[in-house]
């Protein structure tokens, strides 16, 4: 029989389950309390010990006293085991219903068929076309195999780089050439990593705001951001990048002296290189430039400047790059190729198995609007993770289409208020 989890002995047996992902913790569905969604931790034991649970969020739909049930990231079970997968099911479907449930979805963290870095399917890689047949022979409906963001609840296509025994070593050789140049010339421009706290989010707030109309998402309140750092303070990592302009020019003073130094070596040698020296020549005009522009940019901005930033979570066996964000105006520093970088040595450093860029789409041509976020992820070696998809349990019928009803009358009025 299924039974309430405890905080403590749900987040012990989520963090160290083969799926494990932040969606399914207490620190999730705490935070997701402050939107109106009600928690509940729910599981199987055997002798004591856990063998299956899940982080079920349900809200209520007041009209007609009843609830929708989702289970983010999926269920924290054997999907390879159908025995286990059929008892529990069968008792999250149980529960559901014995708490007013209208339905139940989930999103499983599990691959539907492997792929490579460019999205290509590998030849007789992983393959559970098998399991989704098996859920729909379950009672779930499906939604299908989506490519496009907004088609499911989570993204179905994430971006990975695995980390599992690797060094960074072991990544600069898979980097594409532009990434690897890309980070190089980060580390030339005085950037700094600051990891910030909740006195400060205020600055990763603007930050996403400004890369939201950039990029045309709405993006959340601030209230969220504190209250998503107050909820995971042990598993959240809030990073800026910070242009130091004093450092900066010290780089570009650096630069230009060392060109100076070669530029008059050769010109004391008997055979001159023409070309060299043109080349020396344009490496002291770049840096003279650069000078300028830094110095101009010192007087409008001040000394430290936000130029990029992210939000990672450290919970489970992966670094989740959960959000990214740059300024316009500051995108020449190449801060999140240094931000990317550096964290991705921080989760090797701290023995995790996989960095996980997020969502992508399932679109990997050029003309596809969301092909540079693709490109920038594969540029540092991450292949593309095709998940199962969205599945829905009905346990209700009559209330589920009145629903679906209620659903789409709230579309139409949401276009017409546009």
């Amino acid at each position: 029989m299924i039974i309430k989890l405890t905080e403590e002995e749900f987040n012990e047996f989520a963090i160290h389950h083969p799926n494990s992902i932040f969606f399914q913790s207490s620190y999730w569905g705490k935070l997701k309390q402050t939107t109106g969604w009600i928690p509940h931790l729910v599981g199987l034991k055997e002798n004591d010990k856990i063998t299956s649970a899940t982080l079920l969020l349900a809200k209520k739909i007041p009209i007609f006293n009843r609830f929708i049930y989702y289970a983010p990231r999926g269920f924290l079970t054997d999907y390879s085991d159908y025995k286990q997968l059929d008892k529990f099911i069968l008792e999250i479907k149980n529960y559901v219903k014995a708490n007013k449930g209208i339905f139940v979805k989930m999103n499983p963290l599990i691959i539907y068929q492997e792929r490579d870095t460019d999205g290509n399917i590998v030849e007789n890689g992983i393959n559970n076309k098998k399991l989704v047949e098996y859920l729909k022979k379950l009672g779930f409906d499906y939604n299908g195999l989506t490519i496009h963001y907004g088609k499911d609840l989570e993204p179905r296509w994430i971006s990975v780089l695995d980390l599992m025994n690797k060094t960074m070593d072991d990544v600069k050789k898979n980097l594409r050439s532009t990434t690897r140049w890309d980070i190089n010339n980060s580390y030339k421009h005085g950037l700094r990593l600051q990891e910030i706290d909740e006195t400060r989010m205020d600055e990763f707030k603007k930050l996403m705001e400004h890369t939201g109309e950039r990029r045309g998402f709405i993006d959340r309140p601030l209230s969220y951001y504190q209250e998503m750092y107050k909820n995971f303070k042990k598993y959240i990592k809030v990073m800026l990048v910070e242009l130091n302009i004093d450092d900066n020019i010290k780089a570009y003073q650096e630069t230009k002296e060392l060109a100076i130094k070669k530029l008059k070596q050769e010109e004391q040698k008997d055979r001159k290189k023409d070309g060299l020296l043109k080349e020396l020549q344009k490496q002291i005009d770049s840096a003279d430039r650069k000078i300028k522009e830094s110095e101009e940019i010192q007087k409008k901005y001040g000394n430290n400047i936000v130029v990029a930033g992210g939000l990672f979570m450290t919970f489970g066996k992966q670094v989740v790059s959960l959000f990214g964000a740059s300024y316009k105006e500051f995108m020449k520093y190449k801060g999140q190729y240094f931000l990317n970088n550096e964290m991705i040595k921080y989760a090797i450093d701290n023995n995790y198995d996989a960095y996980n860029f997020y969502g992508i789409t399932g679109e990997f041509n050029e003309d596809s609007p969301m092909f540079g976020l693709f490109d920038f992820k594969r540029g540092f070696g991450a292949h593309v993770e095709e998940l199962i998809g969205e599945f829905t349990l009905i346990t209700n019928s009559f209330y589920y289409h009145i629903y679906q009803l209620m659903f789409k009358v709230y579309k139409i009025l949401k276009k017409v208020k546009k």
